[in-house]
């Protein structure tokens, strides 16, 4: 071979030995790289900073300490496996975040956390818990099978251009300063659950359809959360639920409810018509037709 390629070489013009050397180089680029293993943690604690990608395999609860952080790269997928030590009924796998996460996938490749059971179904696991975390930043993950997609409290964070889907609890908080802007929210049993309990968040340009619940203000709301620009659609119970101690008032403007006739939108909300110790459901200025909402991974 070596002599052939000096053969050729002694009678080539420089461009093609310069062409021939880029697709030898090329050719040794193209060699399929070996997958990164496979990450198993059960109960398990972060103290520092970790990056996670590829496949991780959790089993109980993984904690991310406050001097911890944990960043997830795109395209990871974080698998929970199905085990319910307390009988319960609920799925006890959990990642809990009291330090930092940066969990920022791509439109190309968002972060999947997801159960590991071959017939996956709500509430396999328990849920990506943010508690007093000092970073929250989660944009374009998919969350699903879980007790909830994602918990967010006592802390300030952002939840962008993702989807929770097949979940008991999409997206549920309480005391915090959140943004939840630009997901899907589909087909769990409550879309959005929230306790303000002093906390603000602003909740826009969301697309929270085919939830048994769309919004569920369960308790101690003052009203002081934003909810506008959303498309809530075709839940299968109610639009909104007050729980049994939400005895205020809540306003839910600018949104489309799949009409703008009050006669059709507040017949779905479960508030003061149902119950007279139950606080009233307002939305004022509703939308006249759906918002055309960039689509989530």
């Amino acid at each position: 071979m070596n002599i052939i390629f000096s053969t050729w070489a002694t009678h080539a013009s420089p461009l093609r030995i310069l062409l021939g050397l880029c697709l030898l180089l090329l050719a040794g680029c193209a060699r399929p790289q070996p997958a990164p293993p496979v990450l198993h943690l059960t109960d398990a604690v972060i103290e520092e900073a970790v990056v996670w990608s590829g496949e991780v395999r959790i089993t109980g609860v993984v904690v991310v300490k406050k001097n911890g952080h944990l960043t997830i790269l795109p395209g990871t997928r974080v698998l929970f496996e199905k085990i319910d030590r307390d009988g319960d009924g609920i799925g006890d796998s959990e990642l809990l975040v009291e330090g930092g996460i940066v969990a920022r996938g791509t439109p190309a490749a968002p972060i999947l956390f997801t159960s590991a059971a071959p017939n996956p179904q709500k509430a396999d696991w328990k849920f990506l818990y943010l508690d007093f975390a000092r970073e929250g930043v989660i944009e374009h993950i998919i969350s699903e099978y879980a007790f909830s997609g994602i918990q967010v409290h006592f802390c300030k964070a952002s939840i962008r251009n993702s989807v929770f889907r097949y979940n008991i609890d999409g997206v549920r908080f309480s005391t915090v300063n959140l943004e939840v802007a630009d997901n899907l929210i589909h087909d769990n049993t409550h879309g959005l659950r929230f306790e303000e309990r002093r906390g603000r968040a602003h909740v826009h340009h969301n697309e929270i359809r085919d939830n048994d619940i769309g919004i569920f203000v369960v308790t101690r709301s003052d009203d002081n959360s934003l909810i506008e620009y959303n498309n809530i659609t075709a839940s299968r119970q109610y639009q909104v639920k007050l729980g049994f101690d939400q005895t205020t008032d809540v306003s839910l403007p600018r949104n489309w409810w799949g009409s703008a006739d009050p006669a059709v939108i507040h017949p779905l909300f479960f508030d003061q018509d149902y119950d007279d110790h139950l606080g009233r459901v307002h939305a004022p200025e509703p939308l006249t037709a759906p918002l055309a909402l960039p689509r989530a991974p």
